[in-house]
């Protein structure tokens, strides 16, 4: 969803997984942001362009069972919520994955 930053923020893509995948209604989707945004101003974005994917997020995230993934590192592991974003990061969204 273009929300009138493209020239003068950061673009991000949102990948989503597993069940997550068909609330975005394909298998990347491509949010504009501000500079110095963090992974908490994505999710914001996400609740107002994506509702039923984020209700499904922040569920899961409450609950710890959904990782975030920053070009493939768990933000767990960086700054958690307050980590950066910059122009061109790919985030993931992994629910748990089943089988054995």
């Amino acid at each position: 969803m273009n929300n009138g930053l493209q020239a003068s923020g950061i673009e991000v893509t949102v990948k989503a997984f597993g069940g997550l995948r068909e609330l975005i209604g394909s298998s990347a989707a491509f949010i504009y942001l501000a500079h110095e945004a963090t992974i908490t101003d994505l999710l914001a974005e996400i609740r107002r362009c994506y509702p039923l994917f984020s209700e499904k997020l922040e569920v899961g995230l409450t609950k710890g069972y959904i990782n975030i993934l920053l070009n493939g590192r768990n933000v767990r592991f960086l700054d958690r919520m307050a980590t950066r974003l910059y122009d061109g990061v790919t985030v993931a969204f992994l629910p748990p994955v089943g089988g054995g």
